[in-house]
């Protein structure tokens, strides 16, 4: 079996290096490992123009095209290999030695799934976020699998582009994630179109080197630039895969957080967010309704 594998970076080189480092020792050897550079200014060009292993596939962007545009084109150049397995991961994702191995071991005695994923690890813990099912269609909520439900194979339907293996010939069918949704969503709308689902693989494990991500408070006293991505997208994959009235209601939703933000003006000590939120909003419902995708330079780090 040939075994392809995908990195995007973007100022993450000493993750990268490591991420990289693991990939190229698994114990089920890998055949390529593409790595598409979103422009990074930290070094990492040169890091990666001075690797020698001939497996190591590298493309350098001229511009940040996001999670989305980079997995784009790592699957692209993936796609064109024909790999029998592709493994998808972000530069910060630590697989185990026998990473890949558990996953084809399962994938051999499992043929009717066409993507597998591993558990993510975060700082020891198992991080339920990125192994989801669809709770509900009509709102789509995407409910997360319990830490205690890992104790064997499940089927879900969302991975994170943090350690999702797909068959080749599945990636061919599907073709590639959206490169228009920049960040967020991309992994959401891709593992809709599998068919069958995600296999979960709790045996195959992988350290994501990042922190837990505690949710506290009133979410829109946390809405950052990321979120009109993520509102924008999720509409924009409800109107692809769950219909019109889905999308109805994440309009309402939305109309919501905006009314919700209004009553946050009132409070001087909240003002500043709370302007922030309903200039976001506009333009998130303005976009949704347009069908407005890409790059917005209005929302970027």
């Amino acid at each position: 079996m040939t075994v392809g594998v995908v990195i995007v970076t973007y100022n993450r080189i000493e993750l990268l290096k490591e991420c990289i480092k693991r990939v190229l020792s698994q114990s089920y050897p890998v055949t390529n490992v593409i790595v598409v550079n979103n422009n990074s200014n930290d070094g990492t060009k040169e890091y990666l123009d001075s690797l020698r292993d001939k497996r190591v596939i590298v493309n350098h962007e001229k511009t940040n095209l996001g999670g989305a545009g980079g997995f784009h084109k790592a699957l692209q150049i993936a796609s064109a290999k024909n790999f029998d397995y592709v493994l998808i991961i972000d530069d910060d994702a630590m697989i185990e030695k026998n990473y890949i191995k558990k996953i084809i071991d399962f994938a051999d005695n499992n043929p009717e799934y066409n993507a597998y994923a591993g558990a993510v690890y975060t700082e020891g813990e198992i991080d339920p976020y990125h192994r989801r099912r669809l709770g509900s269609r009509l709102i789509f909520w995407e409910k997360m699998i319990p830490r205690e439900m890992y104790d064997r194979p499940r089927r879900f339907d969302f991975a994170t582009f943090c350690g999702l293996v797909i068959r080749g010939s599945e990636l061919k069918r599907i073709g590639l994630p959206n490169k228009e949704y920049f960040i967020w969503y991309d992994d959401s709308e891709f593992c809709l179109r599998i068919d069958g689902g995600i296999a979960l693989v709790p045996k195959a494990k992988l350290n994501h080197k990042t922190v837990l991500n505690y949710i506290t408070g009133n979410i829109l006293s946390r809405i950052t630039w990321k979120h009109y991505y993520g509102y924008r997208n999720r509409y924009d994959c409800a109107k692809r895969h769950l219909g019109p009235l889905t999308c109805i209601m994440i309009l309402g939703e939305y109309s919501v957080f905006y009314a919700g933000s209004l009553l946050m003006y009132l409070n001087p000590d909240k003002r500043i967010q709370a302007s922030y939120n309903l200039k976001m909003l506009r333009r998130v419902m303005m976009d949704c309704i347009t069908g407005r995708l890409g790059k917005n330079p209005d929302y970027l780090p």
